[in-house]
């Protein structure tokens, strides 16, 4: 069976994605990030980009993950 990436949200900054992810971990959701612009490198060197981050998750988990984000008080996409 093919899981399909489902992007479920834009964090504004490496900060927040990183925060999402944990929240999604503690119920169970893989997912992933996808750094945009610039932001790879400067998250390299420690920097907090601003760029912004896409999170990711299969298409199976993503009802359950709006949930998560509705819960931290996020909308989605």
């Amino acid at each position: 069976m093919a899981y399909e990436l489902v992007k479920i949200f834009t964090a504004q900054d490496n900060l927040q994605a990183e925060m999402i992810l944990e929240a999604l971990k503690e119920n169970d959701i893989p997912a992933m990030k996808k750094d945009l612009g610039n932001a790879e490198v400067l998250n390299l060197y420690g920097a907090n980009s601003g760029c912004g981050e896409e999170i990711y998750v299969g298409n199976e988990n993503a009802q359950k993950a709006q949930e998560v984000l509705a819960g931290m008080g996020l909308d989605g996409l």
